[in-house]
C-alpha cells in the first residue's frame, strides 16, 4: 500500500505541552512502517490563534484532499464553545478530540465528525519532529540556551522517553500503593490573566471563569490532601507517594510533601510505575484524563480512580480495568480490595496492557485516527 502522503500544522505553544509528544511519536512509528510519509512539518505562531482554531492546543494533519484536527486541550473551556466547534467541523474532515463528551458531541450540527481521541502522555521516539520543533520554539522565543542544550541532547532525550521504556506487563506476588500528586496553585489567576487566554471574553465573563476556575482548583486541591493523608494513616510503609512540593502544599499540607526517590523524580515515578504498585489517581484540571493515566496504561498496572468526567476512547470497564471512588473513604476500600486479591490485580493488569496496545500506545492512537478517516485505505 502507497504510505498517506500527509502535511501536519501547528502552533509554537504547542512544543510546551509534553503529551503533544506523543502525537510526533506516533506519526515517526507510522513513518518507519510505510503507513505514512510526512511532507512537511509546518509551525507557526498564528496557527491555532485565528477564528478556526482559537484557543486551542490543535495539530492538524492535511492528506488526501482531507483534513484531521487532533485536539489535546482539557475540556471545553470556551463561553462561545458550542459555535466555535460547529464553525470548525464546517471546514474540516474529522476533529478528534481529548476530554471527549459524548453528550456535547450530539449538540453539534457534525457530529459524526467528532470523534474521541484516545488519551496521551508525554514521551517522544528516535526521529521524531517534536524535539526539532522545540529547538524552532526556543529560538524563536530567543532561549538560545534551551535550543543548544535540545540540539545537543536530542538524540538523549528521544531515547531516555522512548515510549517503550515504559511498556511492562509484569505480575508480582504482594503490592503496594501508589498515589503521587500536586497540588494546584490559583492565587495568580485574574480576571486579566483568564482575558489573556481567551481574549474575546468580556471583562465580567473572565470574572466569572475566573472564580469557577478558582473554586475547582480549591476542591480539587482539597479532596487530593484527604486522599494522600487517609492513605498514608491506613496502609503506613506499604503507602508510596504523597504531595509534590510547591507553593500550595508548603501552605495547605506541608506534612504530606514527599521526598522519596521512587516518586520526585520523572525517572524514579516511571521506574516505580513497573514496580508491584497500584496506581491511585485523581482526574486533572478541568476534569482531564491526564498524561499519568496514560502512563499507567502503558506500564500494565491496576488502577484505582475517582470518575471519568470525559469519555475514555475503548470503552474501559469499571472493575475489569478500574475501581471507582468517590470519596476519600471509598479509596481506601477499594484499596483494600484490591492489595488483599492479587488474582483482581493481574487481570487488572492484563486488562490495561492489553487496551494499552489496542488504544493508547501512541502508533496505534494515531493509526485508529486514520482509520476513521481513511477506510478505504485500510
Amino acid at each position: 500500500m502507497k504510505p498517506i502522503e500527509i502535511t501536519v500544522n501547528f502552533n509554537n505553544k504547542c512544543c510546551r505541552i509534553p503529551a503533544i509528544g506523543s502525537i510526533f511519536a506516533g506519526l515517526k512509528v507510522l513513518e518507519n512502517n510505510g503507513i505514512v510519509k510526512v511532507k512537511k512539518y509546518n509551525m507557526s505562531s498564528n496557527f491555532a490563534s485565528s477564528e478556526f482554531y482559537p484557543n486551542r492546543y490543535i495539530i492538524e494533519l492535511t492528506a488526501d484532499g482531507k483534513i484531521l484536527a487532533y485536539d489535546i486541550s482539557d475540556g471545553y473551556q470556551d463561553f462561545d464553545f458550542p459555535q466555535t466547534f460547529n464553525d470548525q467541523l464546517e471546514r474540516i474532515d474529522f476533529y478528534f478530540k481529548s476530554s471527549y463528551d459524548p453528550d456535547f458531541a450530539l449538540k453539534l450540527n457534525n457530529k459524526e465528525k467528532f470523534q474521541n481521541l484516545a488519551m496521551s502522555f508525554g514521551c517522544s521516539y528516535p526521529g521524531s519532529y517534536f524535539e526539532k520543533a522545540k529547538i524552532k520554539n526556543a529560538i524563536s522565543e530567543k532561549s538560545f540556551k534551551e535550543a543548544a542544550y535540545i540540539s545537543l541532547k536530542a538524540s538523549q532525550i528521544q531515547a531516555e522517553n522512548d515510549y517503550r521504556k515504559l511498556e511492562s506487563n509484569k505480575h508480582y506476588d504482594c503490592y503496594n500503593l501508589l498515589f503521587w500528586t500536586r497540588l494546584w496553585e490559583y492565587g495568580h489567576l485574574t480576571a486579566e490573566h483568564i482575558m489573556k487566554a481567551y481574549p474575546t471574553l468580556t471583562h465580567t465573563q473572565a470574572e466569572e471563569k475566573c472564580d469557577r476556575q478558582i473554586e475547582m482548583l480549591r476542591q480539587t486541591n482539597s479532596e487530593r490532601i484527604k486522599t494522600v493523608r487517609i492513605l498514608r494513616e491506613a496502609f503506613g510503609d506499604k503507602f508510596v507517594g504523597g504531595l509534590s512540593d510547591n507553593e500550595t502544599s508548603r501552605k495547605e499540607a506541608p506534612d504530606l510533601i514527599t521526598s522519596d526517590p521512587r516518586v520526585v523524580t520523572r525517572q524514579g515515578y516511571l521506574d516505580s510505575l513497573k514496580q508491584n504498585y497500584i496506581h491511585i489517581l485523581s482526574k486533572g484540571v478541568h476534569g482531564c484524563v491526564g498524561a499519568r493515566y496514560g502512563e499507567t496504561f502503558a506500564a500494565g498496572r491496576a488502577l484505582i480512580t475517582d470518575p471519568f468526567v470525559y469519555e475514555p476512547a475503548g470503552g474501559l470497564k469499571e472493575g475489569e480495568n478500574y475501581l471507582r471512588y468517590t470519596s476519600p473513604e471509598e479509596v481506601l476500600s477499594c484499596a483494600t480490595a484490591l492489595i488483599n486479591d492479587v488474582d483482581t490485580v493481574h487481570r487488572m493488569e492484563d486488562n490495561n496492557f492489553r487496551y494499552y496496545n489496542e488504544f493508547v500506545r501512541p502508533d496505534v492512537r494515531m493509526l485508529n485516527t486514520l482509520k476513521v478517516a481513511f477506510p478505504d485505505r485500510f
